[in-house]
Parts: structure tokens; sequence; C-alpha cells
């Protein structure tokens, strides 16, 4: 209730502000072609990426035309579409959250997209059988497909090939006893004056960092019925602990991206980050680089992130069919390979990886072919608008907690613990 009601209220607050350009494609054209609105907020090299892509579907569908609109930021995304919906002029199609999707089926503003996947024009079985596990299933609600795979992304280890050299070692650790064994390694003092100038790893305070380290430890975000956190187990804590090691005794906590500018530098002799990181890093490091999976523990598990496409309930048919004639072409193994080449998003067809695109790519990152085998056994985070609020308070009140040493990990989880259970219950 807490969630709709946070979404109304905002959606009303949005709607004070001026509204201009919100609204669905063109309804009805005199020349016959569909227009259609794309809400995102893919910007820098991920926008240009996008761009490519839908100027390339316009030139090849005369009859339907891709209006992408980048909002520039998730939350600003959020807003508008929140404030659209309220005001019954929503795009035609916008990039969304599961939290969202969600929000917008209890609303009615979400259309079923699983009369389009199973009609004349969807897939076939096998067809449906080459997405990677998952990708179908974060997009379906009781039984019924509301969204479709947009961008998603697993972390990946990015290692200094000539630091590990300096202290001899030649490939990426596989095991979390490998990780703090080769960071504490690649901590050292090069220049003797006492001080620490070049460190094993870094990174930011990250939710998403931690949950890889919980479920790879045996651990669960939500217990079975999603209605009680479960982070705040000794597999919970183990994993924080172990977070706590790598980035505060042998490695070190940046603002924002600045960890990435240190590898880029050669300071660092590795950090995890998404898949998509590639976009941003290309042409900015000198040295010899590859990516590896994340180290494993108990077992092997980590989750993919990112967004899915909702098609709007309220557009016309004719709007529907020319969105999801996109959507289509855009999860086709041809162009998902293409748009995995160019931003570092994970490909959502199996059959895209052995593409010749694809394999190029393999190519010329060393790793990243090893990383996306990832998404063979990858999971997805829960799904409630509940959890979407939880997740900044396992990040706040748990990971940052700890990590600034401001409490004990058991402690920290627990207060995050019961933060996330209250959001629950409301």
């Amino acid at each position: 209730m807490k969630c709709r009601l946070l979404w109304t209220l905002l959606a009303v607050s949005v709607l004070a502000v001026s509204f201009a350009g919100c609204g669905g494609g063109d309804k009805g054209a005199d020349d016959g072609v569909v227009r259609l609105q794309f809400w995102h907020a893919m910007g820098g090299p991920l926008g240009d990426a996008l761009d490519v892509l839908v100027a390339e579907f316009n030139e090849n569908h005369s009859d339907i035309e891709i209006q992408s609109i980048s909002m520039g930021r998730y939350q600003a995304l959020s807003q508008k579409i929140m404030a659209a919906v309220a005001a019954g002029e929503p795009p035609d199609l916008a990039q969304v959250y599961e939290a969202w999707t969600e929000n917008l089926i209890e609303n009615g503003s979400a259309e079923s997209m699983s009369k389009y996947v199973n009609g004349p024009n969807g897939f076939s079985q096998e067809e449906l059988d080459d997405f990677i596990p998952g990708m179908i299933e974060t997009s379906t609600w009781d039984g019924e497909i509301y969204s479709f795979p947009f961008n998603k992304s697993v972390r990946a280890l990015y290692w200094n090939k000539v630091e590990f050299a300096k202290v001899g070692l030649t490939r990426a650790p596989t095991n979390w006893d490998e990780y703090l064994a080769y960071v504490k390694k690649l901590t050292r003092d090069t220049d003797g004056d006492g001080k620490i100038d070049q460190w094993g790893t870094a990174g930011q305070i990250s939710a998403w960092m931690f949950e890889n380290l919980l479920v790879q430890n045996g651990g669960e975000i939500l217990t079975d019925d999603g209605k009680r956190a479960a982070f705040d187990s000794p597999e919970g804590v183990e994993a924080l602990e172990f977070m706590v090691e790598l980035l505060t005794e042998y490695g070190k906590i940046t603002a924002g991206y600045e960890y990435q500018n240190d590898f880029q530098a050669g300071k660092i002799g590795m950090i995890e980050g998404s898949t998509v990181s590639l976009a941003f890093m290309e042409g900015k490091y000198t040295f010899d680089m590859a990516l590896a999976p994340l180290p494993e523990n108990k077992r092997k598990a980590s989750f993919f992130a990112g967004t899915n496409v909702v098609i709007f309930a309220d557009s016309p048919d004719v709007n529907k069919a020319a969105a999801w004639e996109f959507l289509k072409w855009f999860t086709s193994p041809e162009i998902t390979a293409r748009w995995a080449a160019m931003t570092g998003y994970a490909p959502v067809r199996r059959s895209s990886m052995d593409l010749p695109v694809m394999q190029e790519r393999f190519a010329e990152i060393e790793g990243l072919e090893s990383v996306f085998t990832q998404l063979e056994y990858a999971a997805f985070e829960p799904r409630s608008a509940a959890w979407y609020a939880g997740r900044k308070y396992l990040e706040e009140y748990g990971v940052e907690a700890a990590l600034r040493k401001q409490m004990e990990p058991s402690e920290a989880l627990a207060a995050a613990a019961r933060s996330v259970n209250a959001e629950l219950e409301d």
C-alpha cells in the first residue's frame, strides 16, 4: 500500500510541473506511418548505440517510426511515466524496472504481451527456449508476459594483467580464498615511502556486489514467500564480512565511479563492475586487461540486472502491434548480439553468442565470453515494489554502515532487515 500510495503522490506532484512532450505517438498519421514514442533513460555511448539501432529499424520498416526519447536518468523516466499514466497520456512503450511494471499492472496501464508472444507474429517454443534463462520469467506475472527484456547485464571481474604479472599472478581468481589472497598480494607500497600506493581492489558501496556474494555463499535475499528479509542470515553475515575485508583492508571505497578511473590509471589491480562498464572504459586504459567471471564460494551463483520494456494499454491496437514488432526485432539473435557488442549489455538469446559479431567481440575482450556464461545460472532480484524500496535500505543501513565501520556486519544487516521487513509488511 505504501509503495502504491507513493506512486500516486509522486504522479500528482509531477503533474504540477510542465507536462509538455508527454503522450503516445501519432495515433493516426495521414501518411500511413505508425509513429510510436519510446521513452527510456539511455545516454552517452549507450544512447548512441540505441539510436543507431532505432534508426536502422525505422529505415527497414517503412510503415513504423520509433521516436526514441531519452529522459536521461531512471528517476526522471519513472516520474515522467507516472505523470503520463495519471494524465491518461502514456507513451506507447517505455523502459521499466520490474517494480514499476508491477505498479503498472495493478493500475491497468501495462498491456499483456502474451497474445503477441504466442500469436502468429510471435515466437515458437524453440525460439522461446533460446532466451537466456530467467529473461522471460522476470517479465511474467500470473502466467502473463507484461514486459520484454531490454538491457540486462552481469557483474564481471576486470583485472590488470600487467600488475598481476608483477606479483607473479597469471590468471584471475576463481574462488573467495584466491580472491582475498590475490588482493593482499596486489596491495603494496611500491615506492618505499611507507604508504600503500598500489591497491588490490576498489569499489563503490553496492547492494549488487553484496547480493552476489550472498548467493555465492548459499544465502538468499528474501524468504521463499517473499514476505521477510533473509539476507541477515549467517551466510549473509559471512558475505558482508568478506566484502568489508576486501574493500577496507586491502582495497578502498570510492565515490561514484572513481574506482574505475583509478583502475584505468593502473592504480588498482582488479575491480568488479557491470559488463556495461566496458562501454565507458574502452580507450581509456593502456595496459593489457582481461575480464573473468566472479569468484565462486559455496556455489555458482550471480544476479543479472537491468530493465525491460512495457507496452501501454492505452495505445491504439495498431500502435501496440507496431511496438511488438519493434520488440521482436530488437530481441532477435542478430540485433541483441549487436546491442551487446556495442554496449556490454548481455545478449538475451543463447544463439546470439555464436554469431560473428559476438565472436569478434569475444576476440577483442579477453574473458568476456566466460563472463557471459554466468547468465546460464544467474537469477533475478525480487520484483516487488516493496523490494525496490527495501534494496535501498539494504545498501544504506546494511552494506554502507558495515563498510563505513559504523556497525559490525551482523548488526548492520539486522538493522537493514528490520526496515525491509517493515516495507514488506506495508
